[in-house]
C-alpha cells in the first residue's frame, strides 16, 4: 500500500500548497504504517519512519507532535475507512442475513487490502493507550459504531424470528472475536491467498450458532 491511498479522496481540487501537506501527511501516515507493522509500536521510531517516508525527522514533528499522535491517527484513519468501506457495501434493503454478509464480506476485503496495518491491530489490539490518552477515546467509538451496527443488525433479525433471544451486543461481539481470529491466523500463517476467501466460513459457522431454535428444526 502506498502513502497517496491514504488522501487520494481529499488532496484534489485543493489548492497546491494544501494539497502538498495532505500528500506528506499522507506519505508519513503509509511509513508508520510500513515501520509499526514490521517492528511494533514500542520498538519503532519517529527516525525509523521518518527515513521510510524520505522525509526529515524534523518534517514528521511538523505534521505529529510524538510517535502515540501518529499511531493514534493511523488507527483513528483506518478504523474510519473500515466504516466507510462497510456502509459502502451496505445495500439497503436487505434482509438480516444478507446485510450480515454484506458486512463481512466488506470487512474481510478491507483486511485483505490493509494487510500491513492489521498486522499492527492484531498483534497491539485495541487497549494500547486505554486510559492513558484522550484521543484514544475517538478511535475506540469508531469501533463501538462498528459494533453497534452489527447489534443492530442481529437485533433486526431477531424481530423477526431468524436469530435466536440474547443481547444483540454478545452476538456482536462473537462475530467479530471469530473474524479476528480467522484474520490472526492468516497474517501469522504468512497466508497468501485472499482474507475473503474465509468469509462464508465465518458467516455460516455464525448463523448456525445463532439460528432460532424454531428454524434449525
Amino acid at each position: 500500500m502506498n502513502g497517496r491511498s491514504f488522501s487520494e479522496h481529499r488532496v484534489r481540487r485543493r489548492p497546491r500548497r494544501q494539497r502538498e501537506r495532505q500528500q506528506r501527511r499522507a506519505d508519513i501516515l503509509a511509513a508508520a504504517e510500513r515501520v509499526f507493522a514490521a517492528k511494533g509500536f514500542h520498538a519503532a521510531s519517529i527516525e525509523e519512519i521518518a527515513r521510510s517516508a524520505d522525509y526529515a525527522t524534523g518534517t514528521v514533528y511538523l505534521y505529529f507532535k510524538d510517535k502515540e499522535t501518529l499511531y493514534i491517527e493511523l488507527f483513528e484513519e483506518k478504523i474510519r475507512a473500515l466504516g466507510a468501506a462497510i456502509r459502502q457495501h451496505l445495500t439497503p434493503p436487505a434482509d438480516p442475513v444478507q446485510a450480515l454478509r454484506q458486512v463481512v464480506r466488506a470487512r474481510m476485503a478491507y483486511f485483505d487490502q490493509n494487510r500491513p496495518f492489521f498486522s499492527i491491530y492484531a498483534r497491539e489490539g485495541m487497549n494500547l493507550f486505554e486510559g492513558r490518552d484522550e484521543r484514544w477515546r475517538g478511535v475506540v467509538k469508531l469501533y463501538e459504531n462498528y459494533l453497534d451496527l452489527l447489534a443492530r443488525l442481529i437485533q433486526s433479525g431477531q424481530r423477526t424470528g431468524v436469530f435466536r433471544r440474547g443481547r444483540p451486543r454478545q452476538f456482536a461481539l462473537a462475530l467479530s472475536g471469530m473474524m479476528m481470529q480467522i484474520t490472526r491466523d492468516w497474517l501469522q500463517s504468512r497466508d497468501r491467498s485472499a482474507l475473503r476467501t474465509r468469509s462464508r466460513f465465518v458467516l455460516d459457522l455464525f448463523l448456525l450458532g445463532s439460528q432460532s431454535p424454531a428454524r434449525s428444526r
